[in-house]
């Protein structure tokens, strides 16, 4: 089916009950059309997927290599419960996707809602790992504050100012990092390809040109 053709048919009144595009048009527009664009993003979902689980089974291993340290066990739970929280997230995500190939209900207001729910997956996943770092610098500041308390003598103010100042120095540096990285990750994996799926949607309700 050309663009035109299915945009004119998108355009007629719909019948109740009846899809506006069938389960052949829908998957010849997603892989046609779209060169895919779904089937890419369900690829890369399950990429992440596959690394999340890797973490959770090496995370433990923090505890095994030192048992001992404080730190490194708040690290591992920490690594733990984001890993399953992602997971979760990957899997619903995964359930999204899944449901941009069926066309048993009405396309417009089907694909509409399941683009813009996918948005709002990346937009959790990208707030989450924005504020991961902070997190991680807080946890290594507070770690240090404890030892110094538990340092015999008096409390050296000094070095917790130096201290405190390169943590800030560096950790904005690297947040600035994250934030560019992560921008440049999502788009990559996920971005362009939603972007030339809405596009061809958009494209799809546009009037058709006179004459």
């Amino acid at each position: 089916m050309e663009l035109d053709d299915l945009r004119r048919q998108w355009q007629q009144p719909e019948a109740a009950g009846v899809p506006a595009v069938n389960t052949a048009q829908l998957d010849q527009l997603l892989a046609g059309r779209s060169e895919g664009l779904v089937e890419k993003m369900r690829r890369n979902t399950w990429y992440e997927s596959i690394v999340c689980i890797v973490v959770i089974l090496a995370a433990p291993l923090l505890l095994l290599a030192q048992p001992e340290t404080a730190i490194f066990r708040v690290y591992a739970v920490i690594f733990e419960a984001l890993a399953i929280g992602l997971l979760y997230h990957y899997y619903r995500q995964l359930g999204l996707l899944r449901r941009m190939t069926r066309a048993d209900v009405n396309v417009r207001a089907h694909l509409g809602a399941l683009c813009a729910g996918l948005r709002q997956l990346l937009r959790f996943y990208y707030r989450l790992t924005l504020a991961t770092l902070p997190l991680m610098l807080l946890l290594d500041l507070g770690y240090f504050v404890g030892r110094e308390l538990a340092h015999p003598g008096s409390f050296r103010w000094a070095l917790l100012g130096i201290v405190s100042g390169s943590f800030l120095l560096l950790g904005a540096l690297a947040q600035w990092g994250v934030v560019v990285g992560t921008r440049w990750y999502l788009q990559r994996l996920y971005g362009q390809h939603l972007d030339r799926l809405e596009a061809s949607l958009a494209e799809l309700a546009e009037p058709a040109p006179a004459g």
